[in-house]
């Protein structure tokens, strides 16, 4: 039997809430005909057409009166979420839904439904990180996981913003039928790696970029291009054109980190992609993103996450099986 996913879907929804995690398993469809793996649906409140955030309309397979049971309940995020959780109605069938189901999935600020369908549990709760200080504020029985892209809390799993209902799409389909399958759909959705739950919502490199002017880009770009080689101060000040000690000064002021601490971080998440979505060794990895030697690789990384480059791996590889 195909295991059945609802998403709930409701007036401005965010369209990327309900497409990329769809897909992802329609792809985990495709790939493993004919068998299939998943019976999808999606659920509104009413049988009328529901409009996206953008504008897309979208007539909904069937109502959640109507909806018996499924396996997996999804509720995408999007700023009609909160015109959901006033509906008394709606929140009814959704706590009926979910009793019935395996497991529940908030994407994006759906957590903000799922907190307010359980008003007496501490779950733990991911969120787009823009709305993480609204989600504790307003719920504060539950223990909202800011940075992290997902998280599993008993039989419920949230998300981050976004794209990272793909990534925790990825993880179930993972625990359904195997990470093997998990890593083709990545693949075919030309996704650059499958991310792991504990990973940031956003990167070093993310967090900064739009900060830092053309000078200190350049530095970033070459640090980006050269990033498996020894990388020192001089180096990367003379990209910006600026004294090391000028560049040194205005780059950990606007960064918040000083230029090399910053390349460690590039360096560190570079190996936490590697670790998950490769088969290379420890040493070669090393290699790969400018620390040489494996042992010192080792050390940076268990001094940063609390866990060596090899349990790291394995603590990924046990999720992906779950």
């Amino acid at each position: 039997m195909p295991h059945t996913v609802g998403f709930f879907i409701y007036d401005d929804f965010q369209t990327v809430d309900l497409a990329g995690p769809l897909d992802a398993f329609a792809v985990a469809n495709d790939l493993l005909a004919p068998q299939l793996a998943y019976q999808l649906t999606t659920l509104s409140g009413d049988a009328t057409v529901v409009r996206s955030e953008s504008g897309l309309s979208t007539l909904a397979d069937t109502t959640l009166v109507n909806c018996e049971q499924v396996d997996t309940l999804v509720i995408v995020g999007g700023r009609g979420c909160q015109a959901v959780i006033l509906d008394q109605d709606q929140m009814t069938q959704l706590q009926r839904l979910a009793k019935r189901s395996e497991r529940v999935v908030s994407i994006c600020t759906g957590a903000f439904v799922v907190a307010a369908m359980w008003p007496e549990r501490a779950l733990k709760l991911s969120t787009h990180w823009d709305f993480a200080d609204k989600l504790a504020a307003q719920f504060p029985h539950v223990v909202v996981e800011s940075e992290k892209l997902f998280v599993q809390s008993e039989e419920v799993y949230s998300s981050g913003g976004l794209t990272a209902g793909i990534d925790l799409a990825l993880s179930l389909i993972a625990q359904d039928y195997g990470a093997t399958l998990a890593q083709r759909v990545a693949q075919y959705m030309v996704m650059y790696v499958r991310r792991s739950g504990d990973q940031r919502q956003y990167s070093s490199l993310l967090t900064v970029q739009q900060t830092l002017s053309q000078r200190f880009q350049n530095s970033i770009e070459f640090i980006q291009n050269n990033i498996d080689k020894p990388l020192s101060l001089e180096m990367l000040a003379d990209e910006a054109s600026l004294s090391p000690r000028h560049f040194r000064r205005v780059f950990t002021e606007k960064v918040g980190v000083s230029p090399m601490r910053f390349v460690q971080r590039l360096r560190l998440e570079k190996a936490k992609d590697l670790l998950c979505n490769s088969e290379l060794s420890i040493a070669h990895i090393s290699q790969l993103i400018g620390f040489g030697s494996p042992s010192l690789l080792t050390r940076k990384f268990t001094q940063e996450y609390g866990v060596n480059p090899t349990q790291y791996r394995d603590n990924f590889t046990m999720e992906t099986q779950q």
